[in-house]
């Protein structure tokens, strides 16, 4: 049973006029009284008395209309809302960000959007884990480095490079590494469970066993330890590029690429109607991430 089903219903029980009826929608008398005849023959039950003259709604049919009204007024409403919603972007959007973006990068970009979108809320969530929709109960995750095969959809949002780096005071008391091999006596920062490093340089490839002294989820706090003498870490220049510029750290090893080329992306499942919130929080990200880039690179724009 469609909605125009229940709208006919109610018009029915008010004009019991067929030809009235079917004047309204469009549609002639005899389909009108057809549709009825499904409507009736689906629920078991006789909702108009009809002669030739009159049609009149019985007891059961009045007990029914009381129901179709208000399903009529709530999915009106909800239409409305709807409309209201794709004019301004409007309610909650659940965001899943790793833990090396959450707080030191993206946390501008949240600002910002929230004050060009008043009436949309964000929920942000860190973490690392595999996101499964829609399960997770996530709208969006932003995700770095090279995705899965997935059935999601994957929006580039722009480039987020990769580099070896290490504080002045570290490389006075341990030297600096001249090449990939000499990293496997250095003291590393490394990001979660990773074991390897993988350098490129041309054809060259090398994938660098690491002696790890010091382990954690936490980008913010591997980067005070590297700015503090702790070890090198391998970091998103985004992370890292105030301390390059004031000197706090220096570059290891600038020729050869650690991640160079590496993205950061909007994951989402494919639908055929995106909500609007997600759209305009999406495209935001976009902008947001390109004049980062032409800020950091004006020469080139």
């Amino acid at each position: 049973m469609e909605i125009d089903d229940l709208r006919i219903l109610a018009r029915l029980a008010h004009l019991q006029n067929l030809s009235a009826v079917g004047a309204e929608f469009e549609l002639s008398a005899g389909t009108i009284s057809k549709r009825l005849q499904a409507i009736e023959s689906s629920l078991g039950v006789r909702l108009f008395d009809r002669s030739t003259r009159a049609i009149a709604i019985t007891d059961e049919g009045q007990k029914f209309l009381d129901d179709i009204e208000s399903i009529i007024a709530r999915y009106d409403e909800a239409c409305g809302e709807l409309t209201r919603s794709v004019e301004q972007p409007q309610g909650r959007l659940r965001v899943s960000v790793p833990t090396n973006l959450g707080r030191g990068v993206l946390g501008p970009a949240f600002g910002a959007f929230m004050r060009r979108y008043p009436k949309v809320d964000l929920y942000v969530e860190s973490n690392d884990r595999m996101i499964t929709f829609p399960d997770s109960g996530f709208d969006v995750a932003i995700r770095t480095g090279n995705l899965q095969d997935s059935t999601l959809i994957a929006k580039r949002l722009g480039p987020h490079p990769r580099l070896l780096v290490a504080a002045p005071r570290y490389v006075r008391e341990h030297g600096m590494p001249e090449t990939p091999a000499d990293l496997q006596r250095h003291w590393c920062l490394v990001q979660g469970d990773t074991q390897s490093w993988l350098l490129r340089r041309g054809d060259e490839t090398h994938e660098v066993r690491l002696m790890a002294r010091l382990r954690s989820n936490d980008g913010e706090l591997l980067r005070h330890t590297a700015i503090e003498g702790g070890g090198i870490l391998k970091a998103a220049h985004v992370r890292v590029r105030e301390a390059l510029a004031e000197g706090d750290l220096l570059e290891v090893l600038p020729d050869y690429d650690v991640g160079r080329n590496a993205s950061v992306w909007a994951v989402y499942p494919s639908t055929r109607h995106m909500l609007p919130k997600l759209r305009v929080f999406l495209d935001f990200l976009s902008v947001w991430y390109l004049e980062q880039r032409r800020a950091e690179h004006p020469a080139h724009e």
